[in-house]
């Protein structure tokens, strides 16, 4: 099909492409599951490196700051009550 400013569909429409084959970067590959635990502990491991990158420059207070967050992320995924 020869895409021109006339044609309704062109290459690049999802109406002219090929079935589905699995390809991870097709835009209509299915999103995988999320896992709210591996969230958690990214976004916990996130709080650490800054408190980690803190403690290694001497802000004790940025540092202790990250350490609190990362604690509270924790609390707040295993449901207790601060």
């Amino acid at each position: 099909m020869e895409a021109t400013k006339f044609c309704e569909f062109g290459p690049g429409d999802s109406a002219t492409w090929p079935p589905f084959a699995g390809h991870p970067h097709d835009p209509r590959a299915p999103l995988p599951d999320e896992d709210p635990m591996m969230d958690a502990i990214n976004y916990v491991r996130g709080f650490l490196t800054i408190a980690e990158v803190a403690a290694k420059k001497g802000d004790l207070g940025k540092a202790r700051h990250a350490l609190a967050e990362a604690c509270k992320s924790i609390r707040e995924f295993i449901g207790e009550d601060q």
